[in-house]
Order: structure tokens, then sequence, then C-alpha cells
């Protein structure tokens, strides 16, 4: 009897033990405030690793906004107020617009997003409703946690979500950052895709560390852009026809938006398309003439002056866009002189660019598609 008493006791402590270290591995969410991303990743490993290298993590401290930010502090206006409340969202609700707590520098942080409630996407002072240490909302329905209560979020499965941003009318009443609008003017909606089913897509990972690591099992990918992988898929290039008239070469080039639910590009308007035809002889290679198209919005002041610094997009009044929507086929055509019976080579291709007036000796490029034809000789 004391035996089987000694065992059972045994038996008990393990249990408790393991009850204790449980609790222990726990991590504690603050009720009353926000919780560290930092505190999110003890459980949430491969979601918070995606997280911490999208642009979501360094919304507050990429040095491009940084200097931006600087700029428009300098000129006076609310800038605080226009910039953090995407940029560092987290600020506007607990007073914090010197970014002195750790979490309001993290940038559209975990917390922030999981404990919105509703978004009006017109109110450009304070778009987005938010329940402070309340149940985690999310797209998952059925899910648990030992360290918060989960609230299943139909807006956590909407462009709403993402437009309490990704849409900024400036204080001259201007829509200077169009991308909700762009999607919601397409038909996107209609196909019910909205933005998540493009920049939340399924990869290999867990949601958490205790629900193991079944094979085959798929977490939203918090990355948010795949990056030149997603430009390549979203915009392609056609050369359908090209012939020979009279001395010249006459090609035209068709160029598709057919992956995005929204302009391309969209966002900031420092970034743009460059469309590149070139022909040269088929034989020797020499250029015989080049031609380009750029497709971008550009901001203009009230002289139509084109503004070309990052925070001038708060003090513009009027917009030039000849951007590519969604599903939308763009067809060019170009005329080059060519020597007559030469055979000629037609290259098209299409680079994404972005430049900020801050790093003004960078241009990032990327090669987004590439097409090429020859012209027999006569």
């Amino acid at each position: 009897m004391a035996r089987r008493m000694g065992w059972w006791g045994l038996g008990v402590l393990i249990l408790l033990g393991a009850v204790a270290a449980r609790a222990a591995e726990t991590p504690h969410l603050n009720s009353t405030g926000f919780t560290s991303s930092q505190v999110c990743g003890t459980c949430h490993q491969d979601i918070f690793a995606m997280w911490k290298g999208s642009k979501h993590a360094r919304a507050f401290e990429n040095p491009i906004f940084a200097a931006a930010y600087r700029d428009l502090q300098r000129e006076g206006g609310d800038a605080r107020r226009l910039c953090l409340r995407c940029h560092a969202p987290i600020a506007g609700i607990t007073g914090d617009l010197e970014a002195q707590q750790a979490i309001t520098r993290e940038g559209v942080t975990c917390d922030f997003c999981h404990s919105v409630a509703g978004v009006a996407i017109r109110d450009t002072d304070s778009p987005f409703v938010v329940e402070v240490g309340g149940p985690k909302r999310g797209p998952k329905v059925g899910a648990s946690s030992a360290a918060h209560a989960i609230q299943p979020s139909i807006l956590h499965k909407s462009s709403r979500l993402c437009g309490g941003c990704h849409e900024f009318r400036n204080p001259e009443g201007l829509t200077t950052i169009s991308t909700f609008s762009e999607w919601r003017a397409s038909s996107y909606p209609a196909e019910l895709r909205a933005c998540q089913d493009c920049h939340f897509l399924p990869v290999n990972g867990r949601s958490t560390i205790q629900t193991g690591n079944p094979v085959g099992s798929k977490i939203p990918d918090h990355r948010l852009q795949r990056s030149q992988e997603q430009l390549r898929d979203a915009v392609k290039l056609d050369v359908p026809q090209v012939t020979r008239e009279a001395g010249r070469a006459v090609v035209r080039v068709a160029i598709r938006n057919t992956g995005s639910g929204h302009a391309v590009p969209t966002g900031h308007p420092s970034r743009r398309l460059l469309l590149k035809v070139e022909a040269r002889s088929a034989g020797s290679g020499s250029l015989l003439g080049e031609a380009t198209r750029t497709y971008q919005k550009q901001l203009l002041d009230g002289g139509g002056r084109v503004l070309v610094r990052d925070a001038d997009l708060m003090r513009a009044r009027n917009v030039s866009d000849n951007r590519i929507a969604p599903h939308e086929v763009r067809t060019e055509t170009f005329m080059f002189s060519i020597p007559s019976g030469e055979a000629v080579r037609v290259r098209a291709e299409v680079e994404y660019l972005y430049r900020s007036h801050i790093l003004a000796s960078h241009e990032w490029r990327v090669l987004v598609s590439r097409q090429e034809t020859t012209v027999p000789g006569n």
C-alpha cells in the first residue's frame, strides 16, 4: 500500500511539475495596453520571423520614412498625427507621439493589427477602431490559446482592414495614395478577391510552437510582399505584332496587369514602371533606335509643378496618372527607321523602378519581363 501511494504521489508531482512548466512557458500579455511583438514571437515563432523581415516591422524605423518625417516636422504641420497613424499606429492610441516607448517603434506591430475591430476609411485622423487588451482577432474559426482569448474576425479577411492605411488623403483633400480605391474600382471585389488573397498566401510553417509540426501545415505569409517574384507574376509583356513598312519597323507592344488587384505600380508616387523598346541590326548588333514609356502617378502643386520629395505628398493639389489598372492591357506602338533588306532584332522590356529623393544616388531596379523577336530582311 505504501509503495502504491509512493508511485501515486510521484505521478502527482510529475503532473504538477508539467502544469507549472507549461504555465511558466505561457507568455504574459498586457491586459490594459499593447503587447510587444517579441512576446507574441515566443509562441508564434514562424509568423514572428516573417513579420520581422516585413515592411510592416520597418514602417517606423525605415530610414527613408525617418528622413521624410523629419523634413515634414521642420516645415511645420501636424506630421506626427498624419504620419504616425500608419507608420507607428500604436502612438495615436497611447499618446506616445515622441516614440519614447520601444513598442511604438515596432511600427505596424502584431498586437495592433490583431486588436482592430473596425475601420473607417474616410476618417483620416483615426481610421481604426481598436480594442486594447482584448481578445486577439484573426480570420481563423475554432482556434484557441492558453495565452489569450481569440475572436474570429471577418474584417481580417477583408481589404477594408488594409484600406485604413493604404488609402491616404492629404490636408489639401487630395488622395495621394489610392491602393484601396484602386482595388475597389476593379473587378476583384466582385470576384471575391481581397488583398489577403495575394499578400497573405499560405506558406509552410507552424501557427504556434504548441501545434507541433504536422506535415503540410500552412500559415499566412506575414512578409506580405514576395518582392520580385510578385512583380513578375503581376505584369506580363508581349510583342504581338512587328511589321516592316517602307523602311520602318512598326512594333506593337502589349503590357498587361494580369496579377494585381490595384494599379501597377501602386503606393507611393516615387515608384514607376519603365517600358523600353529597342531595334538592333540582327547581323552587327548596332543600335537602330530606341524608345521608352513611363507609367506612374505624379504629384503636382497648385501651379502644375511635379513634386519629387517624399514629404511633398502632404501639399500636393493635383495628380497626373497613367498607371496600368487591374486587368488592363495597354498597347503601345513604336516606329524605327531600318535599313532596307536587313533583318532587325526587336527587344522590349519592363522594369520596376523606385527612387527616393533621400537616396537620390540609388535607384532600385527590377527587370519584370523581357521579350525579343526578329523582323526578317526583305
